[in-house]
């Protein structure tokens, strides 16, 4: 990669970054108490004002808004990879596959639950021309079948067709979830193989596995304290491949009695080095910010385009949850020191 391009992808990141949502803004959206006031507020915010400029503050529905939002973000990402004149520009696409994983889930969440009304505004019109998968037959899918067809010309089919099923309600979302996850990962370090060698790799590598690890824990926290899974079921749905915690350390996690203390874990873990002394009461939270300390480090101190690539991905995704959260908080009157606790920033 050229010099100016290295620059240019470098500087355009943190360009964008510059104009993310700072703590003071995070203090005073959640004292608002309804969605107007909120879109009212990110209109005059730099990196809201133009995809929200024609939204009307006192009818826009929350599926439409989230999604405005995370169109705002692929723009972005999109932007960046413009700038890419290499040979590693499929690493960067690497977001795409992401996009597909969480289009897919959420259809399939909504054939579960039944709500086809209620998510039609949250699902993402302004994909299609970026990915293989037959958007329209996808937004219009009711069932599995009607899935199958609209990932049937991608990876995706074979993936999902194993667990085809006539019943909505028999459709096992935590397995298609881990394999969709699985194969995310698989392309990640695939590309990572393809593109890249020495330290630069060895860091690339560094930043997906503790994004899985991390990830790893919080499925254990949420099916030992929400569900009671048994052990077996826990471990059929993380990610083993790629990661660097034995599998001696990650049974003894599965084993703890108390969920809670899977945070202490992490509070004495090598992730630790990582965070404050804050007590964390969500291990989501915990995870979070382990993920948005670490990129927050590499946008500000690395010179790799790669490295500075992911963490602008990182820290978009979490602004996105941030406000996801928020627009949550106020749908159902959660208390502002509640939703403040859910925040990451």
């Amino acid at each position: 990669m050229s010099s100016w391009a290295n620059n240019a992808i470098i500087t355009k990141s943190k360009s964008i970054y510059g104009n993310f949502l700072k703590p003071d803004d995070y203090e005073k959206i959640v004292k608002l108490h309804s969605l107007s006031d909120l879109v009212s507020y990110l209109k005059k915010q730099k990196n809201y004002e133009v995809i929200l400029k024609d939204v009307q503050e006192n009818t826009v529905h929350r599926g439409h808004l989230e999604s405005l939002i995370k169109k705002n973000s692929f723009d972005h990402i999109l932007r960046l990879v413009k700038l890419v004149y290499s040979n590693d520009v499929e690493f960067y696409k690497l977001n795409v596959v992401q996009q597909e994983n969480e289009i897919i889930l959420s259809t399939i969440r909504t054939m579960i639950s039944n709500e086809f009304e209620e998510n039609k505004g949250r699902m993402p019109f302004f994909f299609d021309v970026h990915t293989p998968v037959d958007m329209i037959l996808l937004l219009k899918a009711t069932n599995y079948e009607e899935l199958l067809a609209a990932v049937k010309k991608t990876p995706y089919y074979d993936i999902l067709k194993p667990f085809s099923t006539k019943d909505n309600e028999k459709i096992r979302y935590l397995d298609i979830e881990h394999a969709l996850e699985a194969y995310y990962y698989d392309e990640a370090f695939r590309r990572i193989d393809k593109y890249y060698s020495g330290s630069e790799k060895k860091d690339l590598e560094s930043i997906f596995q503790t994004r899985i690890e991390l990830g790893n824990i919080t499925k254990i926290y949420r099916l030992k304290k929400f569900y009671q899974a048994d052990p077996i079921t826990i471990k059929n749905v993380l990610i083993k491949k790629h990661m660097r915690i034995s599998e001696k350390k990650i049974d003894e996690i599965i084993r703890l009695e108390n969920p809670d203390a899977i945070l202490k874990y992490l509070s004495t873990s090598e992730f630790s080095k990582f965070t404050s002394d804050k007590d964390y009461v969500y291990v989501e939270y915990y995870a979070g910010r382990i993920r948005y300390d670490l990129a927050r480090k590499f946008m500000y101190f690395s010179t790799d385009v790669p490295k500075v690539y992911t963490a602008f991905i990182t820290l978009s995704e979490i602004e996105i949850e941030n406000l996801t959260n928020i627009i949550e908080g106020i749908r159902y009157q959660v208390g502002e020191q509640e939703i403040k606790q859910m925040l990451i920033y």
